[in-house]
């Protein structure tokens, strides 16, 4: 019997995980894994011109749009940009999710962010796997969820004491990553960030530094820094 393969991405705003994970979640996805997006918010307060509501609508249909290219399926959960809090009533929602999905693979922001909505994702997502996995918390009478392997983003906002630890060579899925990237209006430019500038760099120093074309890096926890081996 072949084990199901499954990879959760978990962002404070839509277009978070497409543009720092995005390309990683493709290349699971082209080798045979179920692939999901959960977004907290949409991000809906980030643009100057647009209402939230009219640019939350845009930014579901970007997300809608880079998910069909990187083979993933989108979540949008309910909460609002920039009001994101540390508590059982959102890390609940996520846990649920786990349970329902039971991924292997679990990625989201790291700790130190500039972004207060980073920094909550990163302890709701934290708290979510506990929760899943402890019996003791009954969800909609969900079984557990198994054991996950769990791995930071690299994104601009969250690079204070980011430490790359784990490189996957993006090389051959990078221009379907651009396309997908591109379906944001901010990944095309439009807005006051460079974004595509910083993070085709950031995956092209990356690539340098494991002697590949393009890499996505992720940080671990310090206890999973650990490696076993008989001789070095």
């Amino acid at each position: 019997m072949v084990e199901r393969k499954c990879i959760m991405a978990v962002g404070a705003h839509s277009a978070d995980m497409e543009f720092s994970a995005g390309a990683t979640l493709l290349k699971h996805a082209l080798n045979g894994w179920e692939v999901h997006i959960v977004h907290l918010t949409l991000g809906e307060k980030g643009n100057h011109q647009l209402s939230p509501e009219e640019y939350g609508a845009q930014k579901r249909r970007e997300s809608e749009a880079a998910a069909e290219i990187l083979q993933a399926k989108p979540h949008f959960l309910p909460y609002k940009d920039g009001e994101l809090t540390v508590s059982d009533e959102i890390a609940c929602e996520i846990a649920k999710l786990i349970r329902k999905l039971q991924p292997q693979i679990v990625i989201t922001h790291w700790r130190d962010s500039i972004h207060t909505d980073h920094t909550a994702t990163y302890h709701l997502t934290r708290r979510a796997i506990f929760m899943a996995a402890n019996p003791h918390f009954d969800i909609d009478n969900l079984p557990t969820a198994r054991w996950i392997r769990f791995y930071y983003a690299e994104n601009w906002e969250d690079h204070e004491n980011f430490r790359p630890f784990v490189y996957v060579d993006i090389s051959d899925v990078f221009e379907d990553w651009e396309r997908a990237f591109k379906c944001f209006a901010i990944g095309r430019g439009e807005g006051g960030f460079p974004y595509w500038d910083w993070y085709q760099s950031q995956t092209r120093i990356r690539g340098i530094e494991i002697g590949v074309r393009y890499a996505q890096a992720f940080a671990v926890d310090d206890w999973r820094m650990r490696q076993k081996r008989d001789l070095l």
